[in-house]
């Protein structure tokens, strides 16, 4: 497996699998995969006693390769400890001793429980803070500080360094930049950054397409390059850091850039955006067009790159983790790809708001400020409610029509809660009765039956045994 995660191989490998599956199965299965031309599958016959001189041979080479602890023959020798390769302890065992591999599935199971703890220290703190009794704050107090502890620990245990991913790259772009005749030089950065497991291993899959994307269209042929007074050899860059609770990849080229004026024709052309729309757009938000289901400006569907999937795909991916992309690109000098991922999908620090009686979370990812304003200070603009925040003109979202609340006449409505909250660029004031605090909770999904809920991205179980929904913030902003 590690071979095959380093891509150790040149244009083909085999391997052995033992299965029920057929074959016509099996070969459907695999050649899901873009990268691999072609599938052989054929049953492996069993090697009785009589070998012939050929297979023995064949046998002798390749266990001459394999550690003495994995041949068949070698397993007795260990066991009665009479084997000269078993005399002597390796070497590595004195390291490795300290360390031991564990089923994801268990730390999986072990979060589940951990989650249900958050939930009842929450409860805990609830009822000690109704009940104002000394000693039970105090040991609540520390029950919070131990269980943080225990979260941390948890998911140290469940981050895997970015590398996982990253190591299979060199080789690619390696194999890439000959296809397409280019010269590139791929710099890595940031490899031993860490990611918990469950986003681990979604990531491959965009920032494969990304990098294909910046070779195929970002990175110019070596004579073009030159005619632009570049070097012949293109750069791609890799970087992985922390920031926060979140941790960013960015993928940067120095090739052409992206060309506003072609997007903006392409979009109208298309009818994604009219002629008007068009010309008042931002650069910014001209390449937030590319990442429009279908969108692309290749003039035919390119095997390298986009094999007729369009960047939306890498964007729903990305923002299905809790995550974001951004672009920023100059014409002529090159493209970055900023991707934001959260550093865990399970556990989120919220901000709890009240709208009448319900009690909605807002991802503190989200919020950048909280304000209170004057009724007066609210203005119109093409039928919308806005607000000027330092000098941007900011609309408002009023929770209690989006999510069908009866409000009673007799809250004051001169003054305004708001929380500003951002996706990329835009902004939206979403408006609700009360501000509560911030609170860790638990991240629940709503089930099948709840699927595609405008606005919801979850829910949660708060101190009291109620339940709270997660408010999805990018959605709001994008409607």
């Amino acid at each position: 497996m590690e071979d095959l995660e380093k891509e150790d191989f040149e244009d083909h490998f085999q391997l052995v699998l033992i299965t029920k599956e057929q074959v016509e199965d099996l070969q459907a299965a695999v050649m899901k995969v873009s990268e691999i031309e072609g599938v052989d599958i054929a049953p492996l016959e069993k090697q009785g006693e009589k070998k012939s001189t050929a297979q023995s041979q064949e046998l002798e080479a390749q266990n001459a390769e394999v550690p003495t602890q994995t041949k068949p023959e070698s397993t007795p020798a260990v066991q009665n400890s009479k084997s000269s390769a078993s005399s002597e302890p390796p070497k590595k065992s004195q390291a490795s001793s300290k360390t031991i591999r564990v089923n994801i599935d268990k730390l999986d199971h072990l979060m589940n429980l951990f989650e249900e703890l958050v939930i009842d220290r929450g409860r805990l703190e609830q009822i000690a803070k109704e009940l104002g009794h000394l000693d039970l704050n105090e040991t609540v107090e520390r029950m919070i500080r131990t269980s943080q502890d225990l979260q941390s620990m948890i998911l140290t245990m469940r981050m895997v360094p970015v590398d996982q991913v990253f190591n299979r790259f060199p080789r690619m772009v390696r194999q890439l930049a000959r296809d397409l005749q280019k010269e590139v030089s791929l710099e890595i950065h940031g490899a031993d950054t860490e990611l918990d497991r469950t986003v681990i291993d979604e990531i491959g899959d965009p920032l494969v397409h990304l990098i294909r994307n910046a070779l195929d269209h970002g990175i110019e042929a070596p004579e073009v390059r030159k005619q632009a007074g570049k070097e012949a050899t293109g750069h791609l860059r890799l970087f992985a850091y922390h920031s926060g609770n979140h941790v960013f990849i960015d993928i940067s080229d120095d090739g052409g850039g992206i060309h506003a004026e072609k997007i903006r024709n392409t979009a109208v052309e298309r009818n994604i955006v009219t002629q008007d729309q068009a010309e008042q757009l931002t650069n910014q938000q001209v390449y937030e067009l590319m990442m429009a289901p279908g969108f692309s400006t290749a003039d035919e569907i390119s095997d390298v790159s986009g094999r007729g999937v369009g960047l939306d795909v890498v964007k729903n991916t990305i923002e299905s983790l809790g995550g974001q992309i951004s672009i920023q690109s100059s014409l002529g000098e090159g493209t970055t790809f900023s991707i934001q991922l959260p550093l865990t999908l399970s556990i989120i620090s919220v901000m709890l708001t009240k709208i009448e009686e319900e009690t909605y979370a807002i991802p503190l990812s989200s919020i950048i400020e909280t304000a209170i304003i004057k009724k007066e200070e609210i203005m119109q603009a093409h039928q919308q409610s806005v607000i000027d925040f330092r000098g941007k003109i900011v609309p408002l979202v009023y929770l209690d029509k989006v999510f069908d609340v009866e409000k009673s006449e007799a809250i004051n409505d001169q003054h305004l809660s708001v929380l500003v909250v951002r996706k990329g660029e835009k902004m939206a004031g979403l408006v609700v009765d009360e501000l509560i605090g911030q609170q860790e909770v638990v991240l629940k999904s709503l089930g099948d039956y709840l699927q595609n809920i405008f606005a919801i991205s979850g829910a949660t179980i708060l101190g009291d045994g109620k339940v709270s929904l997660i408010v999805d913030c990018n959605s709001l902003i994008k409607s």
